[in-house]
């Protein structure tokens, strides 16, 4: 009776501490067919025919991962991350800002409690959420805002920092802020080309109660040796009536980007609606870059329909329009891109 009742409290202790850990696999496949012209000259080599594509992350990312946390009492929990993406047509890992391969979207760990969330490691940039939930098409990847911004500046934000900490507060009466350090860890690099050459900043602040959610973001990516830091400074917001969801942000860039001054003034719109199990969506983006290096201005629209088929799986069809002028107003190139896949999450 005594080795039973010894044997019990075993299992119990057992099932206590398998109840306070956790380890998740989790992931998005997203695979699309559809068609592209690409003459933007932020993208390189340019593509003067249109091309058919079965391509990887259409709407959303495709990526897998592993996420765990450890109860360590006292309100305190144990967490990481370990992200790494996926190109769905080729099966290769994904190539990501700073990194090419690994678990190149997050690789972090850290510890959480009342106080909100420390993370060591490669992160999100505190600025990126700003942009994502203020983003129209749901930040999707048909939204044109990135295309449109980044083209008009030669350039975009970091959207993860390396050899970072990251600090997420808790949420207060609606209100919360974030704040993530990434250290430059090559200061003899040639470039800053993967944002580990340099200190970069980010940081937000958000309101987000019921149907609204308001905020601002800003970003700084110091430069090498004589060449000045990029600034980014973002205002967004949104509101959810119900009947339609209304999204948009004004963005304002300063300094160089790859070594040419910007001075770029950016913003966008978006609405979405549910109609039965379809959510559209519609979005417009807007750049005009000043600065020295300015190449002119940049506008882009987008259009998607989703088709739910379950929680997990989703059907979508979508397009995106960008057109890039030279500073005379003449036509720099423009992408025009057409596609339906399927998105599932597991």
């Amino acid at each position: 009776m005594k080795k039973s009742l010894i044997a019990l409290a075993v299992l119990a202790a057992a099932g206590a501490a398998s109840a306070q850990s956790s380890v998740t696999l989790y992931g998005v496949v997203d695979a699309s067919i559809g068609n592209i012209k690409d003459t933007l000259s932020a993208t390189g080599a340019k593509i003067t025919d249109r091309q058919n594509t079965v391509d990887s992350s259409g709407m959303r990312n495709s990526r897998w991962g592993i996420k765990g946390s450890e109860d360590l009492g006292n309100g305190l929990k144990a967490n990481f991350v370990l992200e790494q993406g996926i190109s769905m047509d080729t099966g290769a890992v994904a190539k990501t800002s700073g990194s090419t391969d690994g678990f190149n979207r997050e690789a972090n760990v850290g510890v959480s409690g009342s106080f909100g969330a420390v993370k060591l490691g490669r992160v999100y940039s505190a600025y990126d959420d700003l942009r994502a939930l203020t983003n129209n098409t749901a930040d999707h990847n048909f939204a044109a805002t990135r295309d449109v911004w980044g083209t008009s500046g030669k350039g975009d934000y970091a959207i993860r920092f390396n050899n970072a900490i990251r600090f997420d507060s808790a949420v207060y009466n609606g209100f919360s802020g974030a704040v993530a350090y990434g250290l430059g860890e090559n200061k003899n690099a040639a470039d800053n080309l993967n944002q580990d050459a340099t200190d970069n900043i980010a940081l937000h602040v958000k309101y987000v109660n019921g149907p609204l959610a308001v905020g601002y973001a800003h970003q700084t990516e110091e430069q090498l040796a004589g060449a000045a830091s990029t600034k980014f400074n973002l205002i967004g917001a949104s509101y959810d009536f119900g009947v339609a969801k209304l999204t948009g942000s004004y963005n304002k860039v300063k300094g160089a980007i790859t070594g040419a001054a910007v001075d770029d003034t950016e913003y966008q719109v978006g609405v979405s609606a549910p109609v039965g199990p379809v959510v559209l969506f519609a979005g417009y983006a807007h750049a005009k870059s000043e600065g020295a290096g300015a190449n002119g201005e940049s506008n882009g629209y987008d259009l998607l329909a989703v088709y739910s088929l379950s929680k997990r799986t989703d059907l979508y069809t979508g397009y995106k329009s960008v057109t890039d002028k030279k500073v005379d107003g003449s036509k720099e190139g423009e992408k025009k891109q057409f596609a339906v896949g399927v998105r599932h999450a597991f």
